[in-house]
């Protein structure tokens, strides 16, 4: 399949950026591209190694995982892995803290009499080089500067306000999901296997269970986001008083979609993170 994703229709019918590649499978199989070396990662959805590109010897992450739910989105000529189209609408991001797919192989297809399919892929994906999740880097670092501390909340509420934009929810934002690399300190969202599309209408998608509407990702993403924030400040004890009030305003209980009080975006737009 070489299906491209110009002026292809997201879930909210506006066009897909023209510059966006592919978003098919790759022809062939990872073993001709790459030289797949030891495993660095695992979970619950799939393992990841480390690969070589034949061709040039680029180092990327290759992950092996069973997709078990497919994405059907509008404009797009066949079900897909959920993940490899969430990581596919964000490639052409400008943000530069969502980890990146740069292709992906399909390795087997399997279909069962309830109407499922389980497609079992490969994905290619950037490798950040030297990093540990924040959960890791916290634990190393009970003390932080607040320098430190303010990168770091201000990276990854651009990650998930990238996300936003464009229509994809992570709804999966912990500090196991998001890697920091230092130096120079940045992050990477990683894991979008959760990610669900926003649409404003979901009871009326043809797959209810695949899009979630604008307020229920706003609330999940604050509530995340919050939860972070908060997990930071305990390991730095100068962040502004000011601003964790603030963000301790953010937060709403579950299922309260009336309660939301602030966006992604007023975080961002807090003197101690604009400044």
């Amino acid at each position: 399949m070489e299906q491209s994703m110009s002026n292809v229709p997201g879930p909210s019918g506006r066009s897909s950026p023209s510059s966006t590649p592919r978003i098919g499978p790759s022809p062939g199989s990872v073993e001709e591209k790459y030289d797949v070396r030891e495993k660095i990662g695992e979970g619950s959805f799939g393992d990841v190694y480390v690969g070589y590109r034949k061709s040039d010897r680029k180092r990327f992450a290759i992950k092996m995982t069973d997709s078990r739910y497919d994405s059907d989105v509008p404009g797009y000529p066949e079900e897909l892995p959920k993940e490899v189209v969430m990581m596919t609408i964000l490639r052409d991001s400008p943000c530069r803290f969502l980890i990146k797919l740069q292709e992906w192989f399909l390795v087997k297809e399997e279909k069962f009499p309830d109407g499922r399919t389980i497609k079992s892929i490969v994905m290619v994906i950037e490798h950040p080089g030297l990093c540990r999740t924040l959960a890791e880097f916290l634990k190393e670092h009970p003390h932080l500067e607040r320098r430190d501390a303010r990168t770091l909340i201000q990276q990854i509420v651009k990650a998930a306000q990238a996300c936003t934009r464009k229509e994809i929810c992570h709804f999966d934002i912990h500090d196991h999901n998001i890697l920091v690399i230092s130096p120079p300190l940045h992050i990477k969202l990683i894991d979008f296997g959760c990610g669900l599309h926003i649409f404003h209408d979901p009871e009326n998608h043809p797959r209810p269970d695949t899009v979630i509407s604008p307020e229920r990702a706003e609330k999940r993403t604050m509530n995340q986001l919050v939860t972070i924030v908060q997990d930071i400040a305990r390991h730095c004890s100068s962040i502004p008083t000011g601003f964790m009030e603030f963000i301790a305003a953010c937060w709403s209980p579950q299922y309260v979609v009336e309660e939301i009080q602030h966006t992604v975006d007023e975080i961002l737009d807090q003197p101690w993170l604009r400044n």
